[in-house]
């Protein structure tokens, strides 16, 4: 994936925007159409299409460790306070149980995007600066340390 990313012939705006893209599809749940929305996604932001499935592809597995540092970061925002009414009151009416769904998914909503701001503007000139200055260097590199070789035609 990586050897893909650093041949794509692109500018490095239109790799890093569809990688970004791609990545940030990570932070939020798509149950299942994850890679599919991040091939189709970086065209809205004229990014380069393939970028945004290897960058959708990368994270896909970190899904549950995204999810939870979403919740972690909204917490931090919007203090959930779950336990203090289950504890004080007890969460037996619809109402409450209500509540605590709509407390949970506005700590979920903020934390997500404040996690896609960051994780965005870092893996946008992370990707920038490397496709930028030393993407022949990297090439390179990968060519030389693992071993790449061509295909031999069979006859």
């Amino acid at each position: 994936m990586l050897l893909k990313l650093f041949r794509l012939r692109d500018n490095a705006h239109s790799v890093a925007i569809g990688f970004t893209v791609g990545l940030l599809l990570n932070f939020i749940p798509t149950f299942g159409i994850g890679p599919l929305a991040s091939a189709a996604l970086p065209k809205l932001f004229r990014g380069n299409s393939v970028a945004g499935l290897i960058g959708g592809i990368l994270l896909v597995w970190a899904f549950p460790l995204l999810f939870y540092l979403n919740i972690v970061t909204g917490d931090i925002l919007f203090p959930i306070k779950i336990e203090e009414i289950a504890i004080e009151h007890g969460i037996e009416e619809t109402e409450e149980v209500i509540e605590a769904g709509i407390t949970i998914g506005k700590a979920f909503i903020v934390g997500m995007i404040v996690n896609m701001l960051i994780a965005g503007l870092l893996s946008y000139i992370t990707v920038y600066l490397i496709f930028k200055r030393s993407r022949r260097k990297v090439l390179l590199l990968i060519y030389k340390k693992w071993n790449i070789q061509k295909k031999k035609s069979v006859r």
